[in-house]
């Protein structure tokens, strides 16, 4: 490769350039005078971190070419910066200092590093991991077995993700390996957003931290800075990012770029409920049977309409209010309040719907002292009140503010993304102290604490009004933990995602700011803006929301893996759903900017069938098709009976779809205080910190130091698939009278070789697969053919073992660990395609004409 590329682009490939380094040093020690002398080798060869001057080899020739690793662009998607690099593992092995040059060029992976207007994108020059010798010619690609997103890449990141820069300055000649090894972490800077400061020396090294808990490290070449147009790659890389990263306003965001057309695959089957219209709330209504409540509209308000009024007020588009207050004495009323934000309805629970669940925001600082307006806007909310009873939890001075959030926030991150193997031993003989001091458990125990307080509070049949300082941060947590725990609907797929939509995206968290997707000048001067507005609140949430999935493991549709890729999801500028503070910016980047709208809870636009099937709990249990509600809920059902998916009904699904009334039209007759919200499916979770545990799926899936073969959740969850699979195959068996398929586990258990099927049972099942095909409002329904048995290998994903599954292959991190070796890929395939048809009949997320 020639040594004077400076565009970035990688340079170009030359077959000589390498071995003619060693000749022209040879004429320059003959011919050039001794003070001419000068060193022009470039090494090309894995470096220790931090130390790129220790191997003087060249690149093997099929490694040359690196300008042809290029990133695979989107519509709309530039290459701002290129450059050729090392990538090397978050924790590098303790044994690298001492490891020779051929152990070390194992470790790091050679490539092309390209920062892009969307991304920063790293492609392996090497090729492709061939198939094993003895895996079937007909086995799944590794690609086929992990989380793929459709516009992300495994080595890849979107620049919303990133939050740190660190640049590792470039070792003297004399330091040694082991040197270079132990000072990567003193000589690391931060790069500060918007300040131009100066970089002194080359840049050897950088360390890209990102909010998702993903620490990434990349190495670049050594040159020579005399030579005539050589580059500084890390320079070049690192001026890109924080150009590129830290974007000072949001029509700078690719979402503006990215113009790709976005259809809805299907109307009129009622799956999320996205709270655009005044229907949805009112539907709300309906099932909480909350009569002393009435939706507003904003463009239906002649005041919020005026020019000159509109900018006093800062409501969402749709709001819900007492019915005792007219619609201008309530306006009158919010100026008083922070951001406008009176009382909102959010929930009733109750037979009546007589307790609600109201969000209430602090009364503005000048209005603090007297309190006459706070009084009057709580008699309101009282007079709702079936028993004129109402209790008050003042959020404010509980929970931690959205700084604490912060700070936890970056220290449990510290904790999870140790630059060094020493650092990272040395963490963990502390382990338990250090994440005391993060607080971030804590702060998970106090949401659930009084979320739990303000379900019992509604369980008494007393409204509770849950009051913070704007009304859209906290206020959020606490309302959504404790709808989850006394609705069942909300803790199914739709219905949670309805949940957010609700009480996130609709009432305006200002998600623009928390998540740190702007970064203003005016603050950047500063660096006030990012200290004091940037908050993972949504991501305290997801972890009250996983601490709920582990002591109640059937009673969530969604997994673990649902909600890490839906806290992935809030980086990816593509879809709005996470990228704006409120409607009005928006509305102004659909019209002005000509922004697509596109809602992440469409999650066939990222992930294939196969990705979407780890979203859903296999052993999750529904109630009753007969016995859900008329917006997805249930009721009606006193005895709380529940089915098993397992042995469900085939037809269970569609009928809970032929049940549900057409989103666009409301039945006046169904408008009654009877509320259709269960009473006794209510959860009362653990909330005391030795009750809780660390979400390692979301905080340690990049540390491959900590992966566990064959251990851990997903371990556990791939034994529940298997069963259901297995349950599957006899239900099936029981009802077309036709053992043939039975399951291998059930000839297993009896000691006895599964027989050879007959050809009679092959054309029986062949005019099966013609029978007429079913409708269900007009969507074809077909049964899904199961798929063949797998022969299993000597050394496969299952082996059977004095009768015990063996699945050691499995990371403990799955589907976001490393690949699987061997026949492991195909074995594990093939659990879940013949798990496939079940999941597909009672799961809604694999249904795209669900998002309406």
């Amino acid at each position: 490769m020639a040594t004077g590329s400076g565009n970035g682009s990688g340079g170009s490939s030359s077959g000589t350039a390498s071995t003619n380094h060693h000749h022209n040093n040879h004429h320059l020690s003959i011919d050039m005078p001794e003070h001419r002398k000068r060193n022009t080798f470039t090494s090309y060869v894995a470096p220790l971190p931090g130390d790129l001057r220790l191997n003087e080899w060249s690149l093997p020739s099929d490694q040359r070419d690196v300008h042809l690793a290029k990133p695979r662009l989107l519509l709309g998607e530039q290459i701002v910066a290129s450059a050729p690099a090392y990538m090397y593992s978050p924790i590098d092995p303790m044994e690298s200092a001492t490891s020779s040059s051929n152990l070390l060029h194992k470790e790091a992976i050679f490539g092309l590093l390209s920062v892009t207007n969307f991304k920063l994108a790293f492609v392996p020059l090497q090729m492709a991991r061939q198939a094993a010798p003895n895996s079937s010619a007909s086995a799944a690609p590794l690609s086929d077995l992990y989380q793929e997103n459709t516009y992300l890449g495994r080595n890849e990141i979107t620049l919303n993700n990133i939050d740190q820069i660190y640049t590792v300055a470039e070792l003297g000649r004399a330091a040694s390996a082991l040197q270079a090894a132990r000072m990567t972490s003193s000589r690391r800077k931060k790069l500060e957003p918007f300040k131009q400061q100066t970089i002194n020396g080359r840049i050897a090294a950088l360390h890209i931290v990102c909010k998702n808990f993903r620490l990434l490290k990349f190495a670049f070449q050594q040159q020579d800075s005399k030579l005539s147009g050589a580059s500084d790659y890390g320079k070049l890389i690192a001026s890109a990012l924080n150009r590129f990263a830290y974007p000072t306003r949001h029509d700078l965001s690719f979402a503006y770029a990215h113009r790709e057309a976005y259809y809805y695959s299907s109307l009129g089957v009622s799956g999320v409920s996205m709270y655009q219209t005044k229907n949805d709330w009112a539907r709300e209504l309906i099932r909480c049977g909350a009569s002393e409540w009435q939706v507003v509209s904003s463009a239906n308000v002649p005041l919020l309409q005026n020019p000159l009024q509109a900018g006093k007020y800062t409501v969402p588009p749709h709001f819900v209010i007492p019915k005792c207050c007219s619609i201008e004495r309530y306006l009158d009323l919010s100026r008083a309040f922070c951001d406008s934000r009176a009382a909102f309805w959010v929930y009733s629970y109750g037979s009546s719907g007589a307790a609600s669940l109201v969000r209430l925001a602090e009364l503005q600082p000048a209005a603090q002292q007297d309190t006459k307006v706070e009084n009057i806007m709580l008699e309101l909310v009282r007079k709702c009140d079936e028993r004129k009873q109402l209790k008050l939890l003042q959020l404010t001075d509980r929970l931690p503010s959205i700084q604490d959030v912060q700070r936890a926030y970056q220290k449990l991150r510290r904790l999870c993304t140790p630059e060094t193997p020493e650092k990272f031993m040395l963490q963990d003989d502390k382990y338990l102290g250090l994440l005391e001091k993060t607080n971030w458990l804590f702060y998970v125990s106090l949401c659930l604490r009084f979320s739990s307080e303000a379900a019992a509070t509604l369980r008494s049949s007393i409204t509770c009004v849950l009051q913070e300082s704007n009304g859209r941060d906290l206020c959020c947590v606490i309302s959504s933990l404790t709808q989850l725990q006394l609705d069942p609907y909300f803790r199914s797929i739709d219905g949670f995602q309805s949940l957010i939509q609700k009480e996130w995206i609709a009432l305006e968290h200002p998600f623009q700011r928390r998540l740190g997707h702007v970064y203003p000048l005016s603050a950047g001067a500063n660096d006030q803006f990012h200290d004091s507005e940037q908050s993972p609140v949504f991501l305290l949430f997801l972890d009250c929301v996983w601490q709920l999935l582990q002591q109640f493991p059937d009673e969530f549709e969604f997994t673990q893996t649902y909600l890490t890729t839906l806290w992935d999801s809030c980086f990816m500028p593509i879809f709005d759903t996470f990228q704006f503070d409120n409607h009005a910016q928006r509305a102004r980047a659909a019209k002005d900017g000509q922004l697509v709208l596109r809602p992440v809870w469409d999650w066939s636009e990222q992930f294939s069938d196969k990705d979407k099937m780890f979203f859903s709990n296999p052993l999750y249990q529904r109630q009753r098709a007969s016995d859900m509600g008329s917006s997805g809920g249930t009721g009606g059902n006193p005895s709380g009976l529940r089915r098993s998916l397992a042995v469900g009904h085939k037809h269970a699904a569609s009928s809970a779809v032929t049940s549900t009334p057409s989103r666009y039209t409301i039945n006046p007759q169904l408008f009654a205080t009877q509320s259709t919200v269960p009473q006794d499916r209510f959860l009362m979770p653990a909330h005391r910190i030795f009750d809780l545990a660390v979400w390692d799926q979301c905080y340690y899936r990049w540390l491959p130091v900590l992966d566990i073969r064959g251990g851990g959740q997903p371990q556990i969850d791939l034994f529940h698939r298997l069963l259901l699979s297995n349950i599957a195959k006899v239900q099936r068996c029981l009802d077309l009278q036709n053992f043939d398929e039975l399951p291998d586990a059930y000839y297993e258990a009896i000691g006895e070789a599964k027989p050879k099927r007959s050809p009679i049972a092959a054309t029986e099942e062949a005019v099966a697969d013609q029978e007429p095909i079913e409708y269900v409002d007009g969507v074809e329904r077909r049964r899904k053919s199961m798929p063949p048995p797998p022969s299993t290998p000597a050394n496969g994903l299952h082996t059977a073992v004095n009768g015990q599954l063996q699945l050691s292959s499995l990371s403990s991190f799955f589907p976001f660990g490393n690949p699987i070796a061997g026949d492991a890929p195909h074995q594990l395939y093939d659990i879940l395609s013949s798990s496939n048809e079940l999941l597909l009949e009672t799961s809604s997320i694999l249904d795209k004409s669900s998002i309406v």
